[in-house]
């Protein structure tokens, strides 16, 4: 073997080394981020209403519109953060999220009011996103063809945050009170911030001048026959979860549960987190034999089925085993689509695209809960998970048409159709 194959040899086994490195180090700490994040889950409807003494369907209406605006912030800021990634660098969006949200989530433990707790999480949703942003680090690093793999590892981390979280969060909240766990929740961030910081290393070529993204780029990949179905399908699929999110605490509360809501919801959520970490991990693998279009049809229509459940649960038991099999097929729809939306553009648009499905994931997510929180107002609690169900179904008919044929890039092994 003469020396020019054995450089490139070498060369090609750092390569490999590299993105790998990267990916464990980003899922090691988005692990750490998405526990922190998960703490205050289980508790903020809870929280709100120890803020305004209010009744349950005006807790679920204020848990509705604090989430709703950080959702509505996100979606109005990705896709600046997106052209700001193409720009200077995927990492340092990872680290603004992670850091940025830290320092919100920390304030938001000194909130006197609703009205203070609400302006706070606007300032989180201008700030944070670090899913799409970690997303976006990893589909840059990543070789192509190995791409649905590193996203369901990754969300099998994202999941096992949203597993332990919400358990870890609602026993911190009842034994340590509510504002104790947010400064938790932003030591735990800024953790996970400095992790990246230290260990992940990203090789970046800024654009030529005539090369550089403009937000009219982002308007036109955004309305492209390649993205926007799958942004109208990542928006809707968002919305279905965060309908029902703020319900889950005051539905458990008014089950007449003798014993503490928040560690009952912190349940609920990890068992719900359990459950779509296995199944993501599956999907994950299951992306180079079955094509991702499938997998996402599938998930979306089992999903919508496995939402009726709840309606009729009866006890705080049953409505704990009804909400954790929700999840058997959410990890199918998050990895199909995240790894989609990285094989749907060239590899100089990762950042634009990422940040235009973090836009889209937070538009759902602002409409979700708002949805959710004037429903429950009008048409009590339990028929909001019907009308969630619907939703997914719905989807998953209309995906089978929206989306396109065969993402740019996508290997043949993935190939949709």
């Amino acid at each position: 073997m003469n020396k020019a194959n054995k450089n490139f040899i070498v060369g090609a086994g750092v390569i490999l080394e590299s993105w790998r490195k990267n990916l464990y180090v980003i899922a090691v700490a988005e692990f750490v981020v998405i526990l922190g994040f998960s703490f205050v889950t289980p508790f903020m409807p809870l929280f709100i209403q120890e803020l305004g003494d209010f009744t349950s369907q005006k807790a679920v209406f204020w848990a509705g519109i604090a989430t709703g605006v950080a959702g509505i912030a996100m979606f109005l800021s990705a896709p600046v953060w997106g052209i700001v990634a193409d720009r200077w660098g995927r990492k340092p969006m990872l680290l603004r999220a992670q850091f940025g949200s830290a320092i919100v989530l920390t304030l938001a433990g000194l909130s006197p009011n609703v009205y203070y707790f609400i302006g706070l999480r606007f300032t989180q949703g201008l700030l944070s996103g670090t899913v799409p942003a970690a997303s976006a680090v990893v589909a840059a690093m990543t070789p192509r063809d190995k791409i649905p793999f590193a996203m369901g590892l990754l969300m099998v981390t994202v999941y096992a945050g949203t597993t332990l979280g919400p358990l870890l969060g609602g026993l911190l909240a009842d034994a340590f009170g509510f504002r104790t766990t947010f400064f938790i929740t932003g030591a735990l961030l800024f953790i996970g911030g400095l992790i990246v910081l230290l260990f992940v290393k990203e090789t970046f070529e800024r654009p030529a001048a005539g090369q550089v993204t403009a937000m009219g780029d982002v308007l036109r990949l955004a309305i492209s026959k390649e993205m926007l179905p799958l942004l109208m399908v990542i928006c809707a699929l968002t919305i279905g979860p965060q309908m029902v999110a703020p319900i889950i605490p005051l539905f458990i509360s008014d089950l007449s549960y003798e014993g503490s809501a928040a560690t009952a919801s912190g349940l609920a959520f990890a068992l719900l987190g359990v459950i779509a970490a296995i199944s993501s991990f599956t999907s994950g693998r299951l992306g180079r034999r079955i094509t991702l279009k499938k997998i996402l049809i599938f998930s979306c229509l089992g999903t919508g089925l496995l939402y009726l459940p709840p309606i009729w649960a009866q006890t705080v038991t049953q409505l704990l085993i009804f909400v954790g099999i929700t999840g058997l097929l959410t990890g199918g729809i998050i990895t199909s689509s995240n790894a989609l939306v990285g094989l749907s553009v060239p590899l100089s648009q990762q950042g634009i695209a990422y940040g235009l499905s973090a836009s889209a994931s937070s538009l759902g997510s602002g409409l979700g809960p708002l949805l959710g929180g004037s429903l429950a107002s009008f048409i009590g609690l339990r028929p909001v998970f019907g009308v969630a169900g619907g939703l997914f179904i719905l989807v998953g008919i209309l995906a089978r048409k929206l989306l396109a044929k065969r993402p740019l890039g996508t290997p043949t092994s993935v190939e949709m159709k």
